[in-house]
């Protein structure tokens, strides 16, 4: 109940203080759920995908957020996943057909420029036979950059999302380190080539 509250919120107040535009809507997949995955630049990234994205998302967040009594509270308003222990987690969730938000890079890059990728959607893809579908989000970060104070405002936000990524299921309990790792690269090669094409 609360996670369709704070959506509405969030779209109205981003809306209020953003350019927000998002291009390639019609590249979600309608036949199934998937999991939607982004390069991550800044805190309010998670607030725009929120927003933009049509229905619910589950994301899942640092686990060290969750020491803060208020962000814990906050965080599991939005049915958000702790990292810690998050890949059965995430599975089962995208086994019950949920949209799923993972950010690859596993935290927000410090410079604006895509980070190593870690294993986590690739596995839950592999796992399930989920789509992946890369997104590049711009402007998040020449507004809210990690470190700053306060966020600028009446900024140009643009968050594009590509066609999505299949992946055969792999129903062996162990997922091959060869395969996981060509994975990894292929959902960071499309979110580049998105980044790098604007």
């Amino acid at each position: 109940m609360l996670y369709w509250l704070f959506k509405s919120i969030f779209i109205i107040i981003l809306n209020v203080f953003y350019r927000i535009r998002v291009e390639g809507l019609e590249n979600l997949p309608s036949a199934s759920n998937f999991i939607i995955v982004s390069n991550h630049v800044s805190w309010l990234d998670s607030l725009f995908f929120v927003a933009v994205i049509p229905g619910k998302i589950y994301g899942v967040s640092a686990w060290y957020l969750y020491r803060s009594a208020f962000l814990k509270w906050f965080l599991s308003s939005l049915d958000s996943i702790p990292t810690r222990g998050s890949a059965r987690k995430v599975i089962s969730l995208l086994e019950k057909n949920k949209v799923v938000g993972l950010f690859p890079e596993g935290g927000c890059s410090r410079d604006g420029r895509l980070k190593r990728f870690r294993k986590g959607a690739a596995f839950a893809a592999l796992k399930t036979g989920r789509p992946v579908v890369p997104c590049a989000i711009f402007g998040t970060f020449e507004s809210y950059p990690i470190g700053a104070k306060f966020p600028k405002i009446f900024r140009r936000i643009r968050i594009k999302i590509g066609k999505p990524l299949y992946f055969l299921k792999e129903f062996d309990p162990i997922v091959d380190d060869v395969l996981l790792q060509g994975s990894t690269q292929k959902i960071r090669k499309s979110i580049e080539g998105l980044l790098i094409n604007g």
